[in-house]
């Protein structure tokens, strides 16, 4: 999203919208009437008229991120509005013009997905017009500091508070492998601006996922009594995603409650979740603490 932005900026449409949505986000019920919009009464809760994202990037840009994931009904659809430049509503008769530049993104092999019949190859084609090749972030470690202080700063306007970024820990930030790419640099950034009240972040304050700067101790399945309590001398076994879910959550409460000096409402609003929501998570860890 970052790229396409920029290439929007860089054109003509500049100053129209830019639209963004991931084709994978939004059940494929929804996806159609999101894409095109819809008309009063085309199907149950469609109160009113409802302009979709082709009309509302109008004369600007409309990135439609992994498109691999878009179902073939709907392929067949897009087709169409590239080729025609108009769009019907869900339910309506009539066709709007639309002068939208399509921009599309995925992480799929679309020519391996045209070739299993997943993808139309019609559509394709008329898609694979120009291709930007963006190689993995871990490729391409130049970019990591100029992204890193590019999220920092629209992470700061969102907060309303100055997130700055030391030489230190855009070093360090650097040195990962990033397999989630840019979008798990941009979270391990927010991570640790929410999780501290340091205006300067350094190392320290990183965790990426179950890693850290620091070493982590090894993580292990323990067994589970008939009240859901850990018993000892569990077998063990290799990390589930579950179980490696439910540590990082019991890392991040933990340590918004440590930065909120163990004040619940605090912490709460640091992860983003409400007070109930915490109450229960600390209840199912056993999380203890101050009020």
């Amino acid at each position: 999203e970052v790229i396409a932005q920029a290439l929007h900026r860089a054109s003509l449409r500049a100053a129209a919208a830019f639209v963004a949505v991931n084709c994978a986000a939004i059940p494929e019920a929804l996806l159609e009437s999101e894409l095109f919009g819809y008309v009063r009464g085309a199907f149950t809760g469609a109160a009113g008229d409802k302009a979709g994202l082709f009309e509302q990037a109008d004369g600007g840009t409309l990135l439609l991120d992994e498109i691999g994931e878009l179902p073939l009904a709907l392929q067949a659809k897009l087709l169409r509005v590239l080729q025609e430049g108009e769009v019907r509503r869900v339910g309506d008769q009539k066709t709007r013009q639309v002068n939208v530049r399509v921009l599309a993104a995925t992480a799929r092999d679309l020519g391996a997905e045209v070739a299993a019949g997943r993808f139309r190859q019609d559509l394709y084609y008329r898609l694979n017009v120009v291709t930007i090749h963006l190689p993995r972030l871990a490729e391409r470690r130049g970019d990591v500091a100029p992204l890193a202080r590019h999220f920092a700063a629209r992470l700061a306007r969102r907060l309303a508070r100055p997130v700055v970024l030391s030489d230190a820990a855009v070093a360090w930030l650097e040195q990962q492998e990033w397999p989630g790419n840019v979008r798990e640099l941009e979270h391990a950034i927010e991570r640790a601006a929410v999780l501290s009240e340091k205006e300067l972040l350094e190392p320290g304050e990183f965790v990426l996922g179950l890693r850290t700067h620091r070493p982590v101790p090894p993580l292990r399945i323990a067994e589970r009594g008939p009240g859901g309590e850990d018993l000892e001398g569990g077998s063990g076994g290799e990390l589930s995603l579950r179980a490696a879910v439910e540590a990082a959550e019991r890392q991040a409460i933990e340590a918004a409650l440590a930065a909120a000096g163990g004040n619940r409402r605090e912490a709460a609003k640091r992860l983003g979740v409400s007070l109930r929501t915490l109450f229960y998570k600390m209840e199912r860890y056993r999380i203890g603490g101050p009020s």
